[in-house]
């Protein structure tokens, strides 16, 4: 058990920065590839669904990051191969091209670049209607939408964010921009925000003042760009792990295909987090005979830790594992 954790750390510890950078070259390709120009063209004719369909992240601009994610399943896959034994009868290698595991990734980029272009479509839409509410300038919200260039980049743009982190961060504006001290200091209280300003935040809400300009112009680039970067490494964190959770399991059927294979366990092995669930913690030692599937007290079922057709409450922020035992056929 000891090793299988051990190596499915280390491979965690290698995949992610892999696919945190994919990501953000993904979003920042996506931003510098689009017209500062046209969009606020698109913004002042008021022709909102060409708008939407402009700053729609393209699949080609993800197909980096839907590669990282591929590799992460090779991985997976070969991680449970090294599960078998030496004495196994035969060679056993782990097939990548085999239909299930190619079905797999086909279906896991599709909805990965379904559920980003999604995300991204609502993320403008809240952005752009918050900023006609408020009435600022097309230039504006043009600018937010993208990012500021700097030099062949652009920072601090809502492209990227998810719909949930846009509503945060323009609640957050309209507090500093109120002069209210008590709503000044609730933006305190986010945690996602750039903590260099925080003098300047204070100072202003006690002096009654309220944070307008270029000032908080800044204050809010600097809190999307904090929010992107968390969200990479979300991103990165979670797919890394449905990545080789799903190959290590396509390993343990291919190896349960082989004749002299007559049977593989799946224990579920609960690991330390911060906010540990005590449904996960109350499965964890809990064996299935593979493809049986594991039920939680809720009534939900999975077939492993990370198993894509699980609710998302089972998923996200996940850090348990699947550790699995093989029985060989008795010869003779």
């Amino acid at each position: 058990m000891a090793s299988q954790r051990q190596a499915l750390i280390e491979a965690l510890r290698k995949l992610e920065p892999g696919i945190r950078r994919a990501f953000e070259d993904a979003i920042q390709r996506a931003s510098s590839a689009i017209s500062l120009k046209q969009v606020i063209e698109l913004m002042e004719a008021n022709r909102f669904e060409d708008l939407v369909r402009l700053l729609r992240i393209d699949q080609s601009v993800l197909y980096p990051l839907t590669e990282a994610l591929r590799g992460g399943y090779i991985v997976g896959g070969n991680l449970g191969s090294a599960v078998a034994p030496k004495s196994l009868i035969g060679y056993f290698g782990f097939n990548g091209r085999h239909e299930r595991a190619e079905a797999w990734l086909t279906q896991n980029g599709a909805r990965f670049i379904q559920g980003i272009t999604e995300e991204s479509t609502q993320t403008v839409r809240t952005a752009v209607q918050a900023g006609i509410q408020q009435g600022r300038s097309s230039r504006a919200v043009a600018a937010e939408l993208i990012g500021r260039r700097v030099g062949s980049r652009r920072v601090g743009g809502y492209l990227g964010l998810t719909a949930q982190q846009a509503d945060s961060i323009i609640s957050g504006r309209s507090k500093l921009a109120s002069g209210d001290p008590v709503q000044m200091r609730e933006y305190l209280g986010l945690k996602l925000r750039d903590k260099r300003f925080d003098r300047t935040i204070l100072k202003a809400s006690r002096e009654g003042r309220s944070i307008t300009g270029k000032q908080l112009d800044q204050i809010m680039e600097a809190h999307r760009s904090k929010a992107l970067r968390y969200r990479a490494k979300v991103v990165a964190k979670f797919e890394a792990r449905e990545a080789l959770a799903a190959g290590r399991e396509e390993a343990m059927v291919q190896l349960l295909d082989r004749p002299d294979v007559e049977e593989v366990t799946a224990r579920w092995q609960h690991n330390l987090s911060k906010e540990p669930r005590p449904d996960h913690v109350t499965m964890s030692g809990t064996v299935i005979t593979l493809g049986q599937g594991f039920q939680f007290p809720d009534g939900t079922r999975m077939k492993r830790p990370h198993d894509q057709n699980g609710p998302l409450r089972h998923r996200i922020g996940c850090n348990c594992m699947a550790i699995y035992r093989l029985k060989l056929r008795r010869h003779g």
